[in-house]
């Protein structure tokens, strides 16, 4: 997330969260139209958000995947249709977060990690329910805290720590929690499939050693995630949608994204983790393989350079009509001083590329120097 976006989070949060008495939960969409005013100073803030957000450029264009999240989000709220808007945001890291006006924003990386649609509905669950119950108001900083946001330079993950996108009071979380998994079953979809999605990321973040200031980027409140959901799951027997093969068709083409972007920001570490791993691996397209080449490259350890090459060419035979994949191999050949095979993927590739693909007039340029 930006510098820009997150200062404003903060005012936000420290505006509008408060612990206060008398605070009543939303029922359905009509109670949006009956705010106090503090209530309204912060649905305009959150407004303010929404609007700061889409002129960054960070919304992530998938109508198809957005449209589905919605129809998600509707199957679990139904009454309020059209008052809590998911949207996608165009970032790698583990998170997803709630404006107290009802816009919900999602990660692509969180997205990929996801196995199906009953993992995709307790996230959703969990986070409309923070705008339902109103927990942006109802958790505020103490005065004490507000005068911090006054002065300047401070750093960006101290801004982000306090702000909705690092979670709630354990209180609020864990009511979070409660009123989602009511929905989560409600709407018919399997609950045990809820505490999974939980252990998947817990084990990401604890083998990568991530430290982002985000609620799901978090080791501990990701445990904790994972036990109120067993415990709330245990009385249950299984069964219910799971919706593994529609989730998984929208979200191809966002996995794939998600490893360019993570490769783009030298996050190596997650996209070899995935690749590596087999069952994660099989919710990625084939042509995956290429960004694990990618990766390798980048990290350039000992024998990442046989690993990289064995990456580029699973690709090639899984996938053999991505061009990518080719461009890396000629370019792994050049720098070993095969021009043969160096000329024969650079041509592939250009037989594949798009006309006005950028990398074109440089592998032109490296097929006339050979």
């Amino acid at each position: 997330m930006n510098r820009t976006i997150a200062l404003v989070l903060v005012s936000l949060l420290a505006s509008g969260c408060a612990t206060t008495g008398g605070v009543t939960s939303f029922t359905n969409a009509g109670d949006t139209a009956n705010l106090h005013e503090k209530e309204r100073r912060l649905w305009h803030e959150a407004s303010g958000v929404d609007s700061t957000i889409e002129r960054s450029g960070q919304i992530y264009e998938d109508r198809r995947a957005t449209a589905y999240l919605q129809g998600v989000m509707d199957r679990l709220y139904p009454e309020f249709k059209g008052k809590i808007q998911v949207h996608l945001y165009d970032s790698t890291q583990l998170n997803a977060f709630a404006l107290p006006n009802g816009s919900i924003y999602f990660n692509i990386g969180l997205l990929a990690r996801m196995e199906n649609e009953a993992q995709l509905a307790a996230v959703l669950a969990h986070e409309a329910a923070h705008f339902i119950e109103k927990h942006s108001f109802r958790q505020r900083v103490s005065a004490k805290n507000l005068s911090a946001f006054a002065v300047s330079g401070i750093p960006f993950a101290s801004l982000a720590a306090v702000s909705s996108i690092s979670g709630f009071s354990r209180d609020l979380e864990r009511e979070a929690d409660m009123k989602g998994y009511e929905r989560l079953t409600k709407a018919g979809y399997d609950p045990h499939e809820a505490h999974k999605v939980f252990e998947h990321l817990a084990s990401e973040v604890k083998a990568l050693g991530i430290e982002e200031p985000y609620f799901f980027s978090s080791h501990p409140q990701l445990v904790e995630r994972i036990e109120t959901f067993k415990e709330l799951s245990a009385r249950r027997k299984k069964g219910g949608r799971v919706g593994a093969e529609d989730y998984n068709r929208v979200m191809q083409a966002i996995r794939l994204d998600a490893l360019r972007k993570d490769v783009g920001q030298d996050r190596y570490k997650s996209v070899i983790l995935v690749m590596e791993d087999p069952g994660l691996r099989r919710y990625y397209p084939a042509s995956g393989y290429y960004y694990l080449g990618e990766a390798y490259s980048r990290r350039d350890e000992k024998g990442d350079t046989a690993r990289a090459l064995q990456a580029w060419q699973k690709a090639e035979k899984l996938s053999p009509r991505f061009a990518p994949t080719y461009k890396s191999l000629g370019m792994h050949y050049m720098k070993t001083g095969n021009k043969g095979q160096a000329r024969r993927y650079f041509g592939k590739y250009l037989s594949l590329a798009s006309k006005d693909a950028r990398d074109r007039a440089y592998v032109q340029q490296y097929m006339s120097s050979l």
